[in-house]
């Protein structure tokens, strides 16, 4: 069940390397926990055909991993799993080499990394910036490159806040609500580049001279083109769940780079996107994080423990009531000329960390949304959605890179698409100045007003919530 000497010593080996070289522990590295023996399927090492054959991965610390410690995102929650949990055999049976756990936040219900009673993974772009949650741990390992992938949730923007904290790029894939329980949550990865992430899937590489549409609409190469409707993009930076503001400098990148997409040969336009629903929408996914917070046990922290508060003021049919209303939203009615909408990634840089957490649990859920008031709509849809920055990281030493987030309409564009123009829009901002795409300074919530707006008369949370 475990992988030779030699694989067992890589990881080891470059996390080694990396605490010499900065100083700083596991923990602040992104690494939870190291398993001293890593976990495998023997029969499956090196199978040509398994998208994680060969790679070293790790699990976020919300996950169960047979006779490994797992700790919920808090040392008052630590227990050792007497099994692999579905997410575990899932990575294990593509292929993958487990080994260790990823830093998580306290049950995945904020979006920020600060496990209870552990260090918080420190930031490789920049130290006075937070990383981003609740993968904040996977993020950062794969930024200071320990792994080249590791395995990360997404339950309102767990995948894409901290891949662009971190400065990479990252895939939230579709999941499908329609069936069974709704779940607003998408297990994923944090990967190396978008072609690691495109393998990581299961995806073709990321092509930029062919766009892949969704039911039956595919472009060809400009030399090829398909008879069938380009790509059309909608573009807005005001934010979808809250009334409150966007930094100038994130508004103005975002939009200038998305404009570039029409250099593409097979993209049709780039127009101003409408909102899909008012923002007391998003009382319905409030609602629903909350109530699945209901049943967390023992010591919490304190936002965590306010939302399993909240959570228990919602009754089960309340609940039933809630995930049909959700599953019945329709941003298509909004969107009917779109088959991309692109956003920020985030409404301001990375702020310090312990920005929220200091703040009481309902001004920090506040700060929250308005800092991702984007992400969450994609997880009430279970539609793909990408993250991806606007500049490599290496270019701009000590800054932030500004991220551009493109989502998914419905099914009209596949994941691959997302990943190819994710990579054209890349190489297209390549060639436009650096400092213009990126910020040196941590965000200033406060600045995004996010406080005594009119659509905030309810207590909504963040987006994110617990992800279990």
């Amino acid at each position: 069940m475990n992988p030779t000497p030699t694989q067992r010593s890589n990881f080891a080996a470059r996390l080694s390397r990396a605490r010499r070289d900065t100083g700083l522990s596991d923990a602040q590295l992104g690494v939870a926990r190291v398993y001293d023996n890593p976990h495998s399927y023997d029969f499956l090492r090196g199978h040509p055909d398994l998208p994680l054959s060969g790679e070293e991965v790790l699990i976020k610390d919300l996950q169960q991993v047979a006779g490994e410690v797992t700790t919920m995102g808090s040392v008052h929650h630590s227990f050792v799993a007497d099994y692999h949990d579905t997410t575990a055999h899932r990575l294990l049976a593509a292929g993958a080499t487990l080994v260790g756990a990823s830093a998580s936040a306290e049950y995945g219900t904020t979006a920020y990394t600060e496990p209870v009673g552990m260090p918080h993974p420190v930031n490789p772009l920049n130290s006075a910036m937070m990383v981003g949650g609740s993968s904040g741990g996977a993020a950062t390992a794969v930024a200071r490159g320990l792994v080249n992938i590791a395995h990360a949730t997404d339950g309102g923007g767990s995948i894409r806040i901290p891949a662009a904290c971190c400065g990479v790029a990252a895939l939230k894939p579709a999941h499908n609500h329609k069936f069974g329980t709704f779940t607003p949550v998408a297990q994923g990865f944090i990967a190396a580049d978008l072609p690691t992430t495109a393998r990581a899937y299961g995806l073709p590489a990321p092509d930029t001279g062919t766009l892949h549409l969704g039911a039956g609409r595919t472009c060809g190469s400009a030399s090829h083109p398909s008879a069938s409707q380009p790509l059309r993009i909608g573009y807005t930076n005001q934010p979808f769940h809250t009334r409150s503001r966007v930094s100038p400098d994130i508004a103005a990148a975002t939009a200038a780079a998305t404009a570039l997409a029409t250099t593409h040969p097979l993209v049709e336009s780039v127009t101003q996107a409408p909102a899909p629903y008012p923002p007391a929408t998003f009382q319905l996914f409030r609602d629903l994080i909350a109530a699945r917070c209901a049943d967390l046990p023992g010591t919490l922290s304190p936002i965590t423990a306010w939302l399993r508060d909240e959570g228990r003021q919602v009754p089960k049919w309340r609940r039933q009531q809630l995930e049909k209303q959700i599953v019945g939203l329709d941003p298509q009615r909004a969107w009917p000329h779109f088959d991309i909408i692109a956003t920020p990634t985030l409404a301001c840089a990375p702020p310090p960390p312990g920005a929220f957490s200091q703040l009481n649990p309902v001004d920090n859920f506040w700060a929250q949304t308005a800092w991702t008031p984007w992400g969450t709509l994609w997880n009430l849809t279970g539609w793909a959605s990408v993250t991806l920055p606007l500049i490599a990281p290496e270019r701009v030493p000590g800054r932030w890179p500004i991220a551009l987030m493109l989502g998914a309409v419905g099914d009209r564009v596949s994941a691959a698409t997302l990943l190819s123009l994710a990579a054209f829009i890349m190489d297209a901002t390549s060639r436009l100045p650096a400092d213009s795409l990126s910020v040196a300074v941590p965000g200033d919530i406060e600045a995004l007003d996010f406080r005594a707006k009119p659509d905030n008369s309810h207590s909504h949370s963040h987006e994110h919530g617990h992800e279990l």
